[in-house]
């Protein structure tokens, strides 16, 4: 098969290594040359629309390629702690901060709607391409900001995933262009789906070993991984086949990612209920479950769970009990942001017995002992990226009470009533 572009076609992974410096050597002399020439237009058209993209007038889009001005304003940096899914480890919990303007390229470098993008680049090969241009690299808050538009959406479409808009590649790498239903609310196309892009920044996340950050890109988990907050850390030598970039231009926005992972004990029990946050549970429950005819319901102990770094989730034990009778148990996950309390899993219906949280596989997992009669098993919970998922014993009903026909044997399995609504 003939190629007669070597460092922009990848056919199943293939490189061609010793004509990519002669290749990079050539697009700076062009880039360099265009600048020479074109010193009188380096700054947008003073008439360009702040949210579509303009025909920039500049050493850096001498052959008039597309570029996007980004008006000052807020970002909603990383994602807000009620957002579904998120990585508390890697992302700041959605931050105010204001931007100032700054303009962007339309596409992946050479930002040419009818090429594919250019990869197997360093990081410093890609800040010298820019420079040849006029530009510079994007920091990723300005990148995450001509992401999330104005209205700062989860994904530059919009706030809720499609798998169609931004579609991986596919063997070869194609022209940016079929990628324009990918496409931020300012206007800028090809952010994700296509291929991860350098920045300018460091990955702070509290590591060490002089890692950088790169946006955009696609992989397995799409709907968590094409979100306009999510990044990824990688060496700046790396020159890879899903590795690209794009160029910005104005003076940089100084704002940057500098989390630390905080890392706490898996399950921590609380010595006693607060009264305070017991309100703020049984707020948050079905409304069957904070009003049993005939029975006290409370929470009568809770534990914090940390999954991940800088994540707390509760788990709490909601009891009933009918005067003179035995009290039963249903297992309860809860996430506290803010001022809002959100439940996120519970069992089905109540137990006779409900042993403590017991750790799991990773910390993502916990596993509670539950018994009613003879019946045994394990309610187990697992954390998702902010979400909760349960598996539990088939032979837990739904219910609200669970009591002992009247003069049976202590060993016949209660009789169950009031389903639960859901």
């Amino acid at each position: 098969m003939q190629l007669d572009r070597l460092d922009l076609v990848v056919v199943s992974g293939a490189r061609m290594p010793a004509l990519r410096g002669a290749r990079i050597a050539l697009l700076l002399l062009a880039s360099m040359g265009s600048a020479a020439c074109c010193k009188d237009k380096l700054n947008l058209a003073a008439d360009a629309s702040p949210s579509s993209p303009t025909t920039a007038s500049s050493a850096a889009a001498a052959a008039d390629l597309p570029v996007v001005r980004i008006p000052a304003g807020q970002l909603i940096a990383g994602s807000p702690c009620q957002s579904i899914p998120r990585i508390t480890t890697e992302e700041l919990e959605g931050t105010g901060l204001q931007m100032g303007a700054f303009d962007i390229d339309a596409y992946p470098f050479p930002n040419d709607p009818a090429q594919p993008p250019m990869v197997n680049v360093s990081r410093d090969e890609a800040v010298a391409l820019c420079s040849a241009r006029g530009r510079r690299l994007c920091t990723e808050l300005e990148w995450e900001r001509a992401c999330k538009g104005p209205s700062n959406t989860m994904y530059e479409y919009g706030k809720t995933y499609s798998p169609s808009f931004c579609a991986g590649p596919g063997n070869v790498l194609r022209a940016a262009g079929t990628y324009d239903k990918c496409q931020s609310a300012f206007g800028v196309k090809a952010m994700h789906g296509v291929v991860w892009e350098w920045t300018a920044s460091d990955w702070g996340r509290g590591t060490t070993g002089g890692l950088v950050t790169v946006r955009g890109g696609y992989g397995p988990h799409r709907d968590l991984q094409t979100r306009c907050a999510n990044g990824q850390s990688r060496a700046p030598t790396e020159k890879t086949v899903d590795i690209g970039f794009r160029c910005c231009g104005g003076t940089p926005n100084t704002a940057s990612v500098q989390l630390v992972p905080r890392l706490l004990p898996v399950i921590v029990p609380e010595g006693t209920v607060d009264p305070g946050l017991a309100s703020k549970l049984m707020q948050a429950l079905p409304q069957n479950m904070r009003d049993v005819a005939g029975h006290t319901v409370s929470f009568d102990k809770v534990w914090r769970w940390h999954p991940r770094g800088n994540e707390e989730l509760v788990v709490g034990r909601w009891a009933g009990q009918k005067a003179g009778s035995q009290p039963f148990y249903v297992p309860v996950v809860f996430h506290l942001c803010g001022g809002t309390t959100t439940m996120l899993a519970r069992a089905r219906g109540p137990v006779e017995r409900m042993e403590d949280p017991g750790g799991g596989a990773t910390a993502e997992e916990i596993a509670i002992a539950v018994q009613t009669a003879t019946d045994k098993g394990d309610v187990r919970f697992t954390y998702h990226y902010g979400a909760v998922n349960m598996t539990q014993p088939a032979w837990i009903k739904s219910a609200t009470t669970l009591e002992p026909d009247a003069g049976a044997p202590l060993s016949t399995p209660p009789r169950l009533k009031l389903p639960i609504k859901k």
